[in-house]
């Protein structure tokens, strides 16, 4: 991206927000999942991502105008931002007030051709807890990913809700072990960020990022975007 290092933009923002002392900042990973040319020896070159897409729930509307200003500190000129309180992966079809699922939103904004360099996931939070096992909530990943182009970048979230630890790792650990298996995907450790020591980024309720926290989300995202 125009301007700006992989992670100079990490670094500063989270010494600005009094980070640094959590130690490693937290790790948007693997460390390079571009293709390889036809050659096999050196990362096919790709322009710069100018254009993302994001679904997500709550997390993601509370960070809105934190990711808006991240993303365009960072070059991306259009963002499409789609976040909703309780939103779920699965369940939802947005009658009364409950909202549209992460896989109803997606194939709306599928529909409209929207076709970003980059999507951004942000699902999950309000899922752990409420499937039975691993492969439970490797079916429920898939639904996302098996409707995103596998050539276009992807950077999905993982999540944190201490109410629900063990699930939240399960959910966390299959998320990875599916990103792995795909190219051009990253996954933001949230959870690192909202685990670390002292980090102080989450409200009392120890669920939603605080104003601290928003800034961190934003910035680690747009940190994963930078590792595309």
């Amino acid at each position: 991206m125009t301007g700006l290092s992989r992670r100079s933009l990490l670094v500063a923002g989270l010494g600005a927000l009094g980070l640094a002392a959590c130690g490693n900042p937290p790790r948007a990973y693997p460390a390079d999942s571009r293709p390889l040319d036809d050659g096999g020896d050196e990362p096919a070159e790709r322009g710069p991502i100018t254009s993302v897409a994001m679904v997500g729930d709550s997390i993601t509307q509370g960070s809105l105008e934190e990711l808006q200003t991240a993303f365009t500190t960072a070059g991306i000129t259009e963002a499409r931002i789609d976040g909703d309180t309780g939103r779920r992966i699965e369940v939802g079809n947005g009658k009364g007030a409950g909202p549209l699922s992460g896989v109803r939103t997606l194939y709306g904004m599928l529909a409209e051709g929207v076709a970003p360099d980059a999507w951004v996931i942000e699902l999950g939070t309000n899922d752990v807890g409420s499937y039975a096992d691993a492969e439970a909530y490797g079916e429920l990943i898939d639904l996302i990913l098996d409707m995103l182009p596998e050539e276009t970048p992807l950077v999905w979230v993982n999540t944190y809700r201490e109410q629900y630890l063990d699930d939240t790792n399960v959910f966390n650990l299959v998320l990875q072990q599916r990103i792995d298996e795909r190219d051009n995907a990253v996954v933001v450790d949230w959870f690192g960020a909202a685990t670390a020591p002292d980090a102080d980024i989450l409200r009392s309720d120890n669920l939603h990022p605080n104003t601290k926290g928003q800034q961190v989300l934003a910035i680690l995202v747009v940190e994963a975007l930078q590792h595309l």
